[in-house]
């Protein structure tokens, strides 16, 4: 890939985490790209395409990362270790891998609707595989086989991803929270009697 194409997409997926979409301006995306915001539409026809673009690249990071966390357990590991895992690798991706995948997180509900489903599309094979996770684990008993794999995923998708908008260094490190995350998912809130 051209290294000024890759300047830019890196720059405009940090300005994306940063600012969300509204607040991330060409003008900004550019200088922290090193260059002047005219030169991006060499690259990209609209700032939409720039985002979709980040968004893809987000996801597909995100993706690749979780699977490969998983999928090196082996199929010897129990489903439940296994969605433990993705759990928390997706975590750890959000807050400490790129800001891609924190981009696509932050930004993906403000979205303009022909874009956001675009985006939905590419997003298939990642809610896919958390579906397959989820259902893994109430095949083999150890979850509530009532509740809907799908449903569940949205869910549990929709609250791994808000971290990427509330958190900030401090009194928990990222994989605390990811520790957090996986035994709330996992053994629930409410302690059992």
């Amino acid at each position: 890939m051209d290294p000024s194409r890759t300047r830019i997409l890196d720059a405009a997926a940090r300005q994306l985490r940063l600012c969300g979409l509204a607040g991330a301006k060409l003008a900004d995306i550019a200088k922290l790209a090193g260059m002047l915001a005219p030169s991006l539409y060499h690259h990209f026809p609209s700032k939409d395409h720039l985002v979709e673009e980040v968004m893809m690249e987000g996801i597909y990071r995100n993706t690749r990362f979780i699977v490969s966390k998983v999928e090196v357990l082996g199929q010897g590991a129990s489903p439940l270790d296994r969605l433990r895992v993705a759990i928390k690798s997706h975590i750890d991706y959000l807050l400490t891998g790129d800001d891609y995948s924190s981009a696509v997180a932050r930004v993906f509900d403000d979205l303009p609707d022909d874009m956001r489903r675009r985006v939905l599309a590419a997003y298939s094979s990642f809610d896919n595989y958390w579906r397959d996770l989820i259902a893994e684990v109430q095949r083999d008993g150890t979850a509530n086989a009532d509740l809907d794999a799908t449903v569940v995923g949205k869910f549990l998708i929709a609250m791994l991803n808000s971290c990427a908008s509330w958190y900030r260094p401090g009194k928990l490190a990222p994989a605390q929270i990811a520790d957090q995350a996986a035994e709330l998912v996992i053994y629930g809130f409410a302690k059992r009697a």
